[in-house]
């Protein structure tokens, strides 16, 4: 199975950069590529990283990976944050990937992520994504409990658990038209739009319980982490008139929530940590 580590690299977490490269070369399945979208860095910026040589030649950033070391420049395209993920996406398919292993710039990865994903890839032909766990720095996890599969969209429909940090997704399975319409889902929470939209029209997931995503908390890596009453509906009323264009179920969550009055709410008390999950409407 032709598989890669792809993430997008931005100015705003360079200082995690050689965190990152660090945790990718030390994986102890040394066999995939690694794929780097830069949506910000100047040809400067990159050699002063390492990632160009002085020749302006791709650097094998990660000397211990069998795999090669490739760089998309998305510098020009002017994307945004969704825009850059989609074309993640688009791009590692049309170089003939199928599986795509994804993290973000600003977090790391346990030593056997890479291994333990591509494994339950081999071994389940049928699951579309794969997810693990995440996990804060200092080994707590984030979330109490996350099930075995993702299979019903009834279990993201009012919170969400699966990002694209902590996911590996085969992108063979995703068609050209799938991709393009994922543009409608532009939000500050694609992820969740994404993986709405694949349980919905292309396929389950499964969780991976041997694999972990280091999660590293700071001012601008805090979405759906602060329990805000406020926030957590203007978020959903976005996410839900986008699913809206296309799920008639999502059109009437979307209804219920804007009339609902927050300030008449209390934080869950059963809050198991997942994303966006304190403000639960009736079916």
């Amino acid at each position: 199975m032709k598989t890669c580590f792809a993430t997008v690299i931005y100015k705003q977490a360079k200082s995690f950069f050689s965190d990152l490269v660090n945790s990718i070369d030390s994986q102890t399945d040394k066999d995939f590529d690694f794929v780097i979208f830069n949506d910000n860095y100047t040809h400067e910026d990159l050699q002063s990283l390492g990632v160009f040589s002085s020749e302006g030649q791709v650097t094998k950033i990660t000397p211990s990976l069998t795999g090669e070391v490739s760089l998309v420049d998305l510098s020009d395209w002017h994307c945004s944050i969704a825009g850059t993920r989609i074309e993640l996406l688009k791009i590692t398919k049309q170089l003939g990937y199928e599986l795509v292993i994804i993290g973000d710039a600003d977090d790391t990865f346990d030593s056997a992520r890479i291994g333990e994903l591509k494994k339950a890839a081999e071994l389940d032909k049928d699951s579309v994504f794969f997810y693990n766990k995440l996990v804060k720095d200092n080994g707590e996890e984030v979330f109490d409990y996350l099930p075995e599969s993702l299979t019903d969209i009834e279990q993201i429909a009012q919170e969400n658990f699966v990002g694209m940090s902590t996911s590996a997704i085969r992108v063979d399975k995703l068609s050209e038209e799938f991709l393009d319409s994922l543009s409608e889902g532009e939000s500050n929470v694609f992820d969740w739009y994404l993986f709405s939209r694949i349980v919905l029209d292309v396929g389950p997931g499964k969780y991976v319980p041997t694999a972990s995503t280091i999660y590293r908390l700071y001012d601008n890596n805090e979405v759906g982490t602060n329990r805000d009453l406020e926030k957590e509906k203007s978020v959903k009323l976005v996410h839900y008139a986008n699913l809206a264009k296309r799920y008639e179920s999502f059109k009437e969550l979307h209804d219920k929530l804007e009339q609902l009055d927050v300030s008449k709410l209390q934080l869950s008390a059963h809050h198991q940590g997942y994303w966006w999950s304190d403000i639960k409407l009736e079916n």
